[in-house]
């Protein structure tokens, strides 16, 4: 039998004291499998058993309330978004079966094994580079200068953008996510719709170059499913399309690799054990993905009234599954709050997600870290963290890693 749901007020993930540290909310956010935010109007599930039940029921639990603005939107920021025409179709993330399940298909095809080991001795060969400057430098913001620019090189070199485009690419992707998923002021939202519009443009046009002039790219094969169906898969479902890959391939990646190295130096043992053996970089990844992962929230809309853990959550609810707490549950991880790269079940962590939409980039991902992480093992295995610095973390209900993260790679390194 259903019990009444708990209300919290306390719950405010877009405070700078949640952001700081979202875990040390989990003893207080798991003690109940439910709970309504007064602060988010929406049911917040906060148990690996439930996360993943909300995950992967498909029929009880739609995609649409994914990408919907958690403040609206006010009428400069939408002007600006209006004028170029800006329009996201259900395509991938915010869309159910069937159209998810065919343009999935498209997309996983695209990002084919062949694909992604093209890609491989780039990242190889830029990560190299990249972290002996910053060895020969002493001391280097690993976020700047590493860990947010080679996601973005790997991934708009998968999509086909040019290389002379990406640094124009990436100042537009700058804090895209509080026009989502936080609470921007009416100046800030305006600013981030006028580069959400000029990136929606620039895939625009660079959607039907690809029709011009087709390459062996992920564009282009995305492109051929326009070409055979231009009605039914528009040119701006393919500019959607292209958005939302941008995102997934550029700015969780980015997220992921800061929260990894920051956890492995922050947990000294943890970094030397795996200097000491490298074969642990697989199983180390894991766990940086479920300790500290760079997605730490993601919502569904109910499309029934549905009992999780004994609370009726009624149809057209907006559900926000907290996968950093299902990921630090004690019902499911011996020892949650521990950061160990040697654990045994680290793989069963929520953070790509469950079913249909298990994250399609997790390969790409999982390679990009794996690159990082063998490099800085060879080349700076004495590095350390800065101490004291003051880390910023955007406000959001969703995405989360430091937008800057001083690392000195020589223990004894001073400064003047």
């Amino acid at each position: 039998m259903s019990g009444e749901c708990p209300v919290r007020h306390d719950f405010q993930m877009l405070e700078q004291s949640f952001v700081k540290d979202p875990y040390a909310t989990c003893p207080a956010v798991q003690e109940s499998p439910v709970f309504w935010s007064s602060d988010l109007g929406c049911y917040v599930v906060t148990r690996y058993d439930d996360v993943q039940r909300v995950l992967s029921d498909h029929e009880l639990f739609s995609n649409a309330a994914t990408n919907v603005p958690v403040t609206p939107i006010n009428e400069e920021a939408q002007r600006v978004l209006d004028e170029s025409e800006v329009w996201f179709r259900p395509n991938l993330t915010n869309a159910d079966a069937p159209r998810h399940t065919m343009v999935r298909r498209w997309v996983a095809d695209a990002m084919s094994p062949r694909r992604i080991r093209a890609l491989e001795p780039g990242v190889r060969a830029w990560a190299s580079t990249k972290v002996d400057e910053m060895v020969a430098k002493g001391r280097a913001d690993i976020y700047a200068e590493l860990c947010f620019p080679l996601p973005a090189i790997t991934g708009f070199t998968l999509l086909g953008f040019p290389p002379e485009d990406v640094e124009q690419l990436k100042s537009w992707c700058d804090r895209r996510v509080v026009l989502t998923y936080g609470r921007a002021t009416g100046a800030e939202q305006v600013e981030v719709a006028e580069n959400v519009a000029a990136f929606w443009r620039y895939t625009n046009e660079f959607a039907q170059s690809r029709i011009d002039d087709p390459r062996d790219d992920l564009t282009s094969d995305i492109i051929k499913h326009h070409l055979a169906d231009p009605e039914e898969f528009s040119l701006r479902d393919v500019s959607a399309v292209l958005f939302g890959l941008s995102i997934a391939a550029h700015e969780t990646t980015t997220n992921l690799m800061t929260n990894g190295v920051r956890q492995l130096l922050a947990h000294r043992e943890q970094w030397e054990a795996l200097v000491a053996d490298p074969t642990l970089i697989p199983n180390t990844i894991e766990e940086c993905l479920r300790f500290d992962g760079p997605v730490i929230a993601w919502r569904r809309r109910a499309t029934a009234d549905v009992d999780v853990s004994g609370t009726v959550i009624p149809k057209d609810s907006v559900v926000l599954m907290l996968l950093y707490s299902a990921n630090h549950d004690p019902r499911r991880f011996d020892d949650a709050g521990s950061f160990d790269i040697r654990r045994p079940e680290a793989r069963y962590h929520l953070t790509f997600g469950k079913g249909t939409h298990f994250c399609a980039g997790a390969p790409m991902a999982r390679m990009e870290m794996k690159i990082l992480l063998e490099n800085l093992i060879e080349k700076a295995p004495g590095m350390r963290l800065v101490e004291d610095q003051a880390l910023e973390f955007i406000p959001n209900i969703s995405q989360r890693g430091p937008h800057g993260l001083v690392v000195d790679f020589e223990p004894a390194l001073t400064h003047a």
